[in-house]
């Protein structure tokens, strides 16, 4: 987290909420249908978290997407400055978990705190477990939209702003999430579906904001909320060749089946 002020657009209104229905093994213990007003995103009623997602990001809200797929991945919500961790702790079902991941990084010298500030770092630590490659370009482009499609997932460092969606703080509110997901709206806009640690909330943001947040990360900043902590910088920062700027870890063959949602 950074210091500084950020202006958001007004919440959306409350969302009434009724009927909380049973899920199965590894999905969250809970989900909440919705029952919104003039019937928005009624195209995802039997998916809950993708509409509310959806109407929380004002995505498709009277129109369904073209095209709309995910990894049905619970959430877990990190403890400490642990959001790398966490995800990659996600990716695994939470076996092992965020606090087991941080001994195994913190015995590899990639952290001190949980605190992952090189993708290269995590990636070494996610080899381990998955079939995974470090990505260093632009993330709004062809070959990651195609790799989306394809069932990959992404391990994403970028600027999270206050409601957590991408914004562009120079790297100063840098934080890692986890793309599960993709939806094509009826404007061929490209979005991904996120998880991370600091809500139990499926995001759905822009792939191009996601990106531009990812391409700013240049500086380091104490977070706001650990002003005595010594946190681990990768040689040259992380705009240096093991930073954060303009990288990502796909993460390739998953066990678990993709949902299609239209």
């Amino acid at each position: 987290m950074s210091q500084g002020i950020s202006i958001t657009p007004p919440p959306p209104p409350p969302i009434p909420t009724t009927n909380r229905v049973p899920t199965s093994a590894g999905t969250n213990a809970s989900v909440v249908k919705l029952q919104l007003a003039n019937n928005e995103c009624s195209w995802a009623l039997d998916h809950p978290e993708v509409q509310k997602g959806c109407f929380l990001s004002r995505v498709c809200q009277h129109a369904p997407p073209k095209e709309c797929q995910y990894y049905n991945i619970a959430s877990i919500l990190q403890n400490g400055p642990t959001c790398g961790l966490t995800a990659l702790s996600m990716l695994l079902n939470g076996q092992p978990t965020a606090m087991e991941l941080l001994t195994e990084a913190i015995k590899q010298h990639y952290t001190i705190n949980g605190e992952m500030f090189s993708a290269h770092y995590l990636y070494e630590l996610s080899q381990k477990y998955l079939a995974c490659e470090l990505y260093d370009d632009t993330l709004n482009c062809a070959s990651i939209k195609d790799r989306l499609c394809a069932g990959c997932c992404l391990l994403v460092p970028y600027d999270a702003d206050v409601n957590h969606a991408p914004c562009q703080k120079s790297g100063h509110r840098a934080h890692w999430a986890l793309i599960v997901g993709y939806l094509i709206d009826d404007q061929d806009e490209f979005h991904v579906l996120a998880r991370h640690g600091k809500t139990r909330n499926l995001a759905v943001w822009s792939l191009s904001a996601l990106s531009e947040s990812n391409a700013n990360l240049v500086e380091f900043a104490q977070p706001k909320g650990y002003p005595d902590c010594t946190f681990l910088l990768p040689p040259g920062g992380i705009n240096g060749p093991l930073g954060l700027n303009e990288r990502a870890i796909l993460v390739n063959g998953l066990s678990q089946k993709i949902v299609k949602v239209v």
